[in-house]
C-alpha cells in the first residue's frame, strides 16, 4: 500500500495528485484541506520539487490529516484505476549503480556471459547514465527490438533528488533526497560485450538506452514517510513467477555514497534521480529472457507497484 506519495496522471487536465492509503486526490484540493486559502493550483513536478522542503511538509500533513479525519479529503478514485505518467522532470539526470547488490554480482560473475570478477565491493560506486527520453510509466509497455532478444529485467531503488548540491558528503547526502520511486531498469543483454571494440568491457548505451527500457514511477513517496530505505523489499515477477525477491540493505554501496560518488563530478539538482542497483534474480544469471506477451510485475514496499507488458516493436 502507498500510504503517501506524489503522482503525475496521464490525464492532462487532472495534474499532479496525492495517493494516501492507495487512493487519489488531487493535489491542490488535498493541500486546501490542511490550508483553506491555499491557491498554487497547477503546480509542475519540477516546481514542486524545486521547494520540495515546503511540499514534503504539506504531504505528511496531508496523510496526517487522513488519519485524523478520513472524511475531509475529496478523493476520486483508487490508484489501481489510474494511468499515471513516470515522476520525472524533462531535463533531469538518470544516473544507474551498477553491480550494487552483493547477491547480484556473485550471481553476474558466475553467469555464463561474464565468469569474472566484477570488481565491486572496495573503492567507489560505479554509475552510468541511461537517456530520459527510455523513461515510460508504470503501466506503459516495454518494447523488445527487433534487433536484441536477451531482454532482462532489473527491478530498483529510485532516489529523486530534492536538493541541490556539489560535492555532498556522505553525512549530509541523505537531506537532499526528495524521496524514492520504482524503476526497472531493463536491460538488452545482447550488447553486454561487443567483440569488435575490445578495448571497451560493456556497451552501456547500447544495452540500457533503448525506448521504453526504462518503466519509473508510480509516485514519489517522500523520505520522510521512509525512515529507513534500507529494509524495503523489492520484488519482480514475470508471468506468476517470482524472478527478485531482495532487500535494499544487500546493496554494497548505500544511498548516501552514491550521492557523494555522483556529486562529486555534476551538480546534482531536484528531480536528478539515482537508481541504486538491483537484487539478485536477473534473467542474464539463467539465461532466461523476456518473451513478448508477457508482463513484468516490479514492487518495492509502500512504493506501488509497476506492469509492464512486453511488446513487439513495430515496423
Amino acid at each position: 500500500m502507498i500510504e503517501i506519495g506524489l503522482g503525475r496522471l496521464r490525464d492532462a487536465g487532472r495534474g499532479l495528485v496525492v495517493v494516501v492509503d492507495d487512493q487519489i486526490v488531487n493535489l491542490g484540493n488535498a493541500v486546501r484541506a490542511i490550508e483553506p486559502g491555499f491557491g498554487e493550483d497547477g503546480a509542475s513536478l519540477a516546481s514542486v520539487l524545486t521547494d520540495w522542503a515546503r511540499w514534503s511538509d504539506r504531504l505528511m500533513a496531508i496523510r496526517q490529516r487522513h488519519v485524523d479525519d478520513p472524511a475531509s479529503l475529496p478523493f476520486e478514485g483508487p490508484v489501481g484505476e489510474a494511468v499515471f505518467d513516470p515522476p520525472v522532470v524533462p531535463d533531469g539526470l538518470l544516473l544507474f549503480a551498477a553491480a550494487n547488490y552483493a547477491a547480484h554480482k556473485t550471481e553476474m560473475e558466475d553467469s555464463d556471459q561474464i565468469q569474472s570478477d566484477i570488481g565491486a565491493g572496495a573503492g567507489d560506486p560505479y554509475l552510468f547514465l541511461k537517456p530520459n527520453r527510455s523513461v515510460v510509466g508504470p503501466t506503459d509497455s516495454v518494447v523488445s527490438p527487433s534487433d536484441a532478444s536477451m531482454i532482462d529485467w532489473e527491478v530498483e531503488l529510485a532516489v529523486v533528488i530534492g536538493k541541490p548540491g556539489r560535492r555532498i558528503a556522505a553525512s549530509s547526502a541523505m537531506d537532499h533526497v526528495a524521496g524514492y520511486t520504482i524503476c526497472n531498469d531493463v536491460s538488452a543483454r545482447d550488447f553486454v560485450t561487443r567483440p569488435e571494440w575490445p578495448l571497451f568491457s560493456s556497451d552501456w548505451f547500447a544495452q540500457k538506452g533503448y525506448d521504453t527500457f526504462t518503466p519509473l514511477g508510480p509516485v514519489i513517496v517522500p523520505a520522510a514517510a521512509v525512515p529507513d530505505p534500507s529494509v524495503l523489499g523489492l520484488r519482480l515477477w514475470v508471468g506468476d513467477e517470482l524472478m527478485q525477491d531482495g532487500v535494499a540493505s544487500d546493496m554494497v554501496f548505500g544511498i548516501a555514497e552514491q550521492i557523494e560518488f555522483a556529486s562529486r563530478f555534476t551538480t546534482l539538482k531536484p528531480g536528478d534521480i539515482i537508481s541504486t542497483g538491483t537484487p539478485a534474480g536477473v534473467g542474464m544469471a539463467t539465461g532466461r529472457y523476456l518473451k513478448r506477451g508477457e508482463q513484468m510485475v516490479a514492487e518495492i514496499d509502500g512504493l506501488g507497484q509497476q506492469r509492464s507488458l512486453v511488446v513487439e516493436e513495430s515496423t
